[in-house]
């Protein structure tokens, strides 16, 4: 089962590079949905939520472009 589950992230197949790219759009779209939310709460804006909000703002970059690479087939 190890084996089989490092293989999966080794040598994926195409269709599993996809499912990676989906899952990963997925994650960027909830990262920048948190990040507008948090800006649009009503808290009050300190360093430490301006810290967050970039945060969420380019982990959400990142997993969009992860997730564009995946996507582009072969």
């Amino acid at each position: 089962m190890i084996t089989a589950l490092r293989e999966a992230f080794r040598e994926p197949t195409i269709r599993q590079k996809e499912a990676y790219g989906r899952f990963s759009h997925t994650l960027a779209a909830a990262a920048v949905i948190g990040a507008v939310t948090f800006l649009f709460s009503e808290l009050p804006m300190s360093v430490a939520n301006i810290v967050r909000i970039a945060g969420l703002t380019v982990s959400g970059l990142v997993f969009f472009a992860f997730g564009a690479i995946l996507r582009k087939g072969e």
